[in-house]
């Protein structure tokens, strides 16, 4: 099943659940699509997008 469909899937009748699994449904789907995107990474991108986002963090820090 692709992504979009997994997605499409766990969202029907989200309104109709509690607050707890709703969090708990959002938090699955961030993590399948963080995997989806860190796997469309390149090997060797990996250690500079690391670097990128940490020198992002130190601006949000300042």
């Amino acid at each position: 099943m692709a992504l979009s469909e997994q997605t499409a899937a766990r969202l029907v009748g989200f309104d109709e659940l509690g607050v707890q699994m709703q969090i708990s449904t959002l938090q699955v789907i961030e993590a399948d699509l963080r995997r989806a995107l860190s796997a469309d990474v390149p090997a060797e991108m990996q250690g500079s997008a690391a670097r990128v986002g940490a020198r992002e963090q130190g601006r949000n820090d300042a």
